[in-house]
């Protein structure tokens, strides 16, 4: 499989697009080298289109400050590749959200 649609499926889960229990049943095959069936594929395609087509439509104010990163998504993406574990996942976002 190659990287492209691996960053694509990690990039989805992250930004919260999509099932992500599909989304890391996908991740998990990937990852242990098993065929990714021609449906989650198309369906990782269109993810990824409708996100660009909404992208193109959606105007960026020149003016606006950089964002920092989010940390939600750092933690989605930890969890996604197997760094933390889902108990772990909800601490942290607990903590994070006292904040």
């Amino acid at each position: 499989m190659s990287e492209d649609f691996l960053k694509d499926v990690k990039k989805l889960l992250v930004s919260g697009k999509g099932d992500a229990k599909r989304l890391r049943e996908i991740l998990e095959m990937i990852k242990q080298n098993e065929p990714v069936y021609m449906s989650d594929y198309k369906y990782i395609q269109n993810l990824i289109s409708e996100e660009a087509e909404k992208d193109k439509t959606e105007t960026k104010d020149a003016t606006s400050t950089v964002k920092l990163e989010d940390p939600m998504a750092l933690l989605r993406m930890r969890l996604a590749e197997g760094k933390i574990t889902i108990d772990e996942f909800r601490e942290l976002k607990k903590t994070i959200s006292e904040f």
